[in-house]
């Protein structure tokens, strides 16, 4: 496992003949391979090629990791393997292909997307790795404080409205999204129907649609075509432009409950983001149901997690963020049970926007973001990194950890 603090590196037993061999058999290396990455729930791996060799990282709980090199020989076997397992050309080599690997590990079928683009020094090769058991979960799981979830639930009670899940790319959108659809779906009652760029996993009892860039069936084309189907949950994949935007905020006017996500740092940019998209003021507040942001985190490892000392920038910070110091703090300096890395598996922090009247009459007065967010704040709203400290006070995290997903602070 990771060799110092400062070295990235993971030493897999079962990858060390191949990495030590001139030429290997792609068949066997990828299947110990892909085997391997299961096991260590990587989410990502990366076959980079260098000038004199093939780089291979995995991406485990939000930290990369390098595995190993492989010869320059075995760097165009390997990758025409990937590409006949994904079922794509094996012969083209200058534009971007895209596939998908489903394998089977013991009666657990795992997804593998696979991305291939060319580099200065061949083609790399980025695999994301999506485990059903990991990608759809119970609700209550993810990692939502008592409070947060139960305002979560409160607006899916609604059964009509937009909910707008938010955060980068890699923070756990799909996860809570496809969990949320699954909770509702426990009755089979309802129509749920999806447009997705790509679809991650088949859901039972979903319909699922997929963005066909090729023939123009985008977003919104795919959303448009949703509405005749007469769907009573819809979920959005993401909205990013203002046809997509006006056409979720009116569908939750009309009955359907619309779930969808952004690229936003946190809720109340994500609300602002709408308005820049230019969706009228009151339409959002007759649809808007609310936002939920997110970030994961890394879970401290609980078997070597042990008390800590309180640092004074650690007292500030809760003082700042939480409105008191902390009562206790934890750190992990790395077992054999964690592989020396100190945590082991991640979970969600989350920032639930309600929209209630007093939100709704700062949009209709035309507020700016500085003047909600910091109204919002006074009144003990929860924030990402409210909601991150409290968990590392509980001993799930560190605080480390939670600024290591830059969060916003002020």
């Amino acid at each position: 496992m990771p060799t110092s603090a400062h070295i990235q590196t993971l030493n897999i037993h079962e990858l060390t003949p191949f990495f030590s061999a001139g030429v290997i058999d792609p068949i066997k290396f990828l299947n110990t391979l892909f085997d391997e990455v299961v096991k260590i729930r990587a989410s990502d791996i990366f076959f980079e090629p260098t000038k004199t060799s093939l780089l291979i990282r995995a991406k485990v709980d939000g930290v990369l990791y390098e595995i190993g090199n492989l010869s320059a020989e075995s760097y165009q076997q390997v990758a025409s393997r990937i590409k006949v397992m994904a079922s794509l050309d094996p012969t083209e080599k200058r534009r971007v292909q895209e596939g998908k690997i489903n394998i089977d590990r013991d009666g657990i079928i795992v997804n593998l997307r696979v991305e291939v683009a060319s580099t200065v020094n061949g083609e790399l090769v980025v695999i994301r790795v999506h485990e059903k058991k990991t990608i759809v979960m119970p609700l209550e799981e993810l990692g939502f404080s008592h409070v947060s979830y139960n305002n979560y639930l409160d607006m899916l009670s609604q059964r009509s409205g937009l909910i707008c899940v938010v955060g980068p790319t890699g923070c756990g959108k799909t996860t809570t999204l496809y969990s949320t659809i699954s909770k509702i779906n426990e009755g089979g009652i309802f129509n749920i129907m999806t447009i997705e760029d790509p679809v991650e996993f088949s859901l039972d009892g979903v319909n699922q649609m997929q963005v066909q860039k090729e023939t123009g069936f985008t977003f919104a084309q795919g959303l448009k075509t949703i509405l005749r189907l007469s769907p009573d949950v819809v979920l959005v994949g993401e909205i990013r432009d203002k046809e997509t935007a006006d056409i979720a905020v009116e569908s939750g006017l009309t009955g359907q409950l619309v779930l969808s996500t952004m690229h936003a740092e946190d809720s109340i940019g994500a609300l602002f983001r709408l308005l820049d998209l230019g969706i009228e003021t009151y339409l959002l507040n007759s649809s808007l149901m609310g936002i939920v942001a997110q970030r994961l985190i890394r879970k401290i490892c609980n078997s070597c997690k042990e008390a800590k000392t309180i640092s004074k920038d650690e007292s500030d910070l809760f003082q700042k963020a939480v409105g008191r110091t902390p009562r206790q703090l934890f750190t992990s300096p790395g077992c054999e049970y964690c592989g020396s890395i100190g945590f082991k598996g991640r979970m969600g922090i989350y920032e639930v926007l309600v929209m209630n009247s007093n939100i709704r009459e700062f949009i209709r007065n035309k507020v700016t973001e500085t003047d909600l967010r910091n109204n919002l704040t006074r009144n003990g709203y929860d924030t990402l990194l409210k909601d991150g400290l409290l968990k590392a006070e509980m001993g799930l995290t560190t605080v480390d950890e939670v600024l290591r997903n830059s969060l916003r602070i002020s």
